[in-house]
């Protein structure tokens, strides 16, 4: 490869390709599409036993498509080029996520008591379940949350609808803060309810095809908590031993919270009529560089919705009460 060819590659390699703006992924739920999916199924999805740190993951792959881009440099050495980049990618992020998973690890031992995926289960449910005029024939709790999984779930139904809530919880890069975060989808299962959606009235079962595109879903919502430490040190090391300290207890908490806001907001969003539209009340930062709405505030915390239409309940995690009240004489 001539000179002009490698800092032609050089300098493509970095670029991220973006995608066009995609439509508000939240749908929201009319009175009479609510009305034909009674009674519908609730599976509460989550794979993961305990937390988790997530991290920054290598885009090398990127400049797969800028490989090809190339002028002149020809299909088999742009393909390898690409593949080249791909596995580089790979073992970069095995790396990255080894170092991460070595750094949680204590945190992991500390709250292995914990049976964070059931306490989110159980929140998750009775919140929605909780919900009036929604009639849950059938809850469980999945620990398969793949395509494959799904699909034969929502074909194995016999209710009007199927909805599906995925979770996940983690600790952020520089572990200042948990996330604790769900993605709900609702789908018409029965003639009726598949006809009051606008879909084809066509059952699961003449359907040879897949069923669960995304823009069958009749609701769909996304929402993130966001637990910042009430207060975040220089490095990752020194947040984690803020984490660890009384047992994890600020760690506990903030999944426990996280699990009860995501719950509520979830509840919250189902019986939102559409267009019933929310006051902005300015600009707030939602975390990693987002800027999304301020649309609440309450005791220092703020429900954001960010541009792709999703809520961030963004809060400082504090202490549990019987921690902050230790040694202070409480006045009746």
């Amino acid at each position: 490869m001539n000179t002009f060819r490698r800092a032609v590659l050089a300098a493509l390699i970095p670029i991220v390709l973006v995608g066009c703006a995609s439509a508000p992924m939240n749908r929201t739920l009319n009175a009479q599409l609510a009305s034909a999916i009674q009674p519908l199924d609730l599976h509460v999805g989550i794979k993961q036993h305990e937390v988790y740190a997530e991290f920054e993951h290598s885009n090398l792959g990127a400049g797969a498509v800028a490989c090809g881009a190339v002028p002149g440099l020809g299909l088999l050495l742009a393909a390898a080029c690409g593949g080249a980049l791909g596995a580089m990618d790979t073992s970069i992020n095995a790396d990255r996520a080894k170092v991460a998973d070595e750094m949680v690890r204590p945190l992991k031992d500390m709250t292995v008591d914990a049976r964070f995926d059931q306490l989110l289960h159980d929140t998750i449910s009775k919140s929605l379940q909780g919900v009036p005029k929604m009639q849950f024939a059938h809850v469980a709790l999945t620990k398969s949350v793949d395509d494959k999984t799904i699909e034969q779930t929502f074909r194995a139904s016999t209710s009007n609808a199927v909805m599906f809530v995925i979770l996940d919880y983690h600790l952020s890069r520089d572990f200042s803060s948990v996330e604790v975060s769900a993605n709900g989808f609702l789908y018409p299962r029965s003639t009726s309810a598949r006809t009051a959606a606008g879909l084809s009235a066509q059952s699961a079962e003449e359907d040879k095809g897949r069923v669960l595109r995304a823009d069958q879903a009749a609701y769909r919502v996304e929402v993130t908590y966001r637990g910042v430490l009430p207060s975040v040190a220089p490095t990752p090391e020194g947040n984690i031993e803020m984490w660890k300290a009384n047992n994890a207890s600020l760690l506990r908490k903030a999944i426990s919270d996280g699990a009860t806001q995501v719950g509520r907001l979830l509840a919250d969003d189902i019986q939102r009529a559409p267009g019933a539209e929310r006051v902005v009340l300015g600009t707030a930062d939602a975390g990693k560089g987002t800027k999304g709405e301020l649309l609440a505030t309450n005791e220092g915390a703020q429900l954001i919705r960010i541009p792709s239409g999703a809520f961030v309940y963004s809060t400082t995690v504090s202490a549990p009460l019987q921690q902050a009240t230790a040694g202070t004489k409480v006045v009746q």
